[in-house]
């Protein structure tokens, strides 16, 4: 496969789709994520609230906030939404926490919590003041 590259617009719409899904649900770890057989990013969201029982009310929420046009470089399909007790978030916010900075981290590791990635890119806690590649 060809290595997915990640463009500062999707960076940037992940970043504003976050601060407004943060306004209805407290979000615990957001980041992309490329799964080395993919050549697409995937923005994965964890909050604590969310678990097997609630998926929908969440997904519905994330197509409620895609759906209003504002993130033209943000698709519904690329957003998996997780536990924040899920291996990978666990491990995402372990790698973000290693060195706090209000700056996102680039991860270029061969895999996270066992999985096989192509790269990762962990934003800083919403609650930090700038967001840089």
């Amino acid at each position: 496969m060809d290595k997915a590259v990640l463009v500062n617009e999707q960076i940037d719409a992940g970043r504003e789709f976050a601060e407004a899904f943060n306004a209805y649900q407290t979000i615990g770890v957001l980041f992309w994520l490329n799964p080395a057989d993919s050549s697409e990013w995937l923005l994965y969201l964890a909050s604590q609230a969310i678990n097997d029982g609630n998926l929908d009310l969440f997904y519905g929420e994330v197509l409620r906030l895609v759906g209003s046009g504002k993130q033209m470089w943000l698709d519904a399909f690329q957003i998996k939404l997780i536990s924040s007790d899920d291996a990978l978030a666990k491990k995402a916010k372990e790698i973000r926490d290693r060195h706090p900075a209000p700056l996102a981290t680039r991860f270029n590791g061969s895999s996270i919590a066992g999985i096989p990635v192509g790269g990762a890119y962990i934003y800083p806690p919403l609650n930090a003041t700038a967001i840089a590649s």
